[in-house]
């Protein structure tokens, strides 16, 4: 058998979610590839491989989601992740994307409970946060040189950390109750928009919650929409142009203070 065929083999095998120890047809392929030993025979060898390959990765999954673990049980969380590997196999070789769909999985498996996406959604927000790019903070000199007349067409840069979150629950609460070790309680379903960054400072993941408004105008801005046209877009979207227009520098100053912009694009008008 050549290395590619043996490879081939092994794959197949891995992804098999029952035991293979009995099953004939495995039985032939590994003793006509694998030499066993005193005790073990062949299929029960490429088993173990077999066994190994699930328990390391539903665990990597449960490592990423421990508060969806913690909240649906051992039991119920590992048959979620076994059916979800079966849907979503490894695609490459790096663990850290193993659980990247499994908001949209768990979603469309339990439409009956809404809160354990959104729960994934947040804890996958912060592996995402964790692991975005780096970007330089914002310059305040630059900033304060930017002629008043061309802040309407300034496009502003958030952080490549940004996670923006759209929420049913503030499902964000039992992610910090489970890391502080408090009692996991279930929250009641309530509109929340969640922002998940990883601070350019201090390197640390830090979560902010926000009004629809502030959040409908950060998606704006995350866009790539320069100040002015979105700042237009979200009154007529919305009716609250006043509002909009009177919030503007607040969102901005509070954003550059949290760190949440890298840059502002703004050219002076011809």
């Amino acid at each position: 058998m050549s290395l590619a065929e043996l490879q081939k083999m092994l794959a197949e095998a891995l992804v098999e979610r029952d035991s293979i120890a009995r099953a004939p047809a495995w039985t032939d392929r590994a003793a006509r590839t694998l030499t066993g030993s005193t005790r073990m025979t062949p299929v029960e060898q490429l088993d173990v491989y077999r066994e190994q390959f699930w328990w390391r990765h539903v665990a990597c999954v449960a490592e990423d989601y421990p508060t969806l673990a913690a909240l649906m049980g051992a039991e119920a969380f590992e048959a979620l992740v076994t059916e979800y590997l079966e849907a979503h196999p490894p695609t490459d070789f790096l663990l850290r994307n193993l659980g990247a769909r499994l908001a949209d999985f768990v979603e469309a498996r339990r439409p009956d409970d809404p809160l354990l996406a959104d729960l994934a959604r947040v804890e996958w927000a912060f592996i995402d946060a964790f692991d975005a790019a780096d970007a330089p903070l914002l310059d305040p000199a630059a900033v304060a040189a930017i002629p008043e007349d061309a802040w309407p067409a300034a496009r502003i840069v958030l952080q490549p950390s940004l996670q923006r979150l759209a929420l049913g629950y503030p499902a964000h609460e039992m992610r910090t109750a489970f890391l502080q070790q408090q009692t996991l309680s279930r929250v009641q379903p309530a509109p929340t928009f969640l922002v998940v960054h990883r601070n350019a400072r201090d390197l640390r993941l830090h979560q902010e919650t926000m009004d629809d408004l502030a959040f409908a105008m950060l998606a704006h801005l995350a866009a790539g929409e320069p100040l002015g046209p979105a700042a237009d877009a979200l009154a007529a979207e919305t009716g609250r142009e006043q509002e909009v227009q009177a919030r503007i520098g607040e969102w901005f100053t509070r954003w550059a203070a949290l760190g949440w912009i890298a840059r502002v694009l703004a050219d002076s008008p011809m």
